[in-house]
């Protein structure tokens, strides 16, 4: 199963990344309900286990789960998370770093709705 977890449009988050990205809110709004569509394009193929959600939070990561696999950039204020290099991390017998964004995913998840 893989999960997508996209910042949510109708929080004040939204605007206040698209301000720090440049872009204009209804322009960053559309990038994501852009991505909410075809990721639920993607999840309707009967080949793909996908859920997506939205959250409410200032994200600071961009994680990408797939199974036991995460892949990590990071978002500032100063840099848009699609010119940050993407990290991958497995998971490692006595690792708690993977163990640490894989519990910071799973909770920002249980509070995200679904879309």
């Amino acid at each position: 199963m893989c999960y997508g977890a996209l910042l949510s449009v109708t929080e004040g988050l939204s605007a206040l990344r698209a301000a720090e990205t440049g872009e204009s809110p209804e322009a960053f709004a559309a990038g994501i309900r852009l991505a909410l569509g075809r990721l639920g394009d993607l999840g309707a193929h009967p080949a793909v286990q996908l859920q997506t959600a939205t959250y409410d939070a200032l994200p600071v990561w961009r994680m990408l789960a797939f199974n036991d696999i995460l892949y990590l950039s990071a978002f500032t204020a100063a840099a848009e998370g699609h010119r940050s290099g993407m990290y991958k991390l497995a998971a490692a017998g006595d690792g708690v770093l993977h163990s640490g964004f894989r519990r910071q995913f799973q909770d920002t998840w249980r509070h995200a709705r679904r879309a």
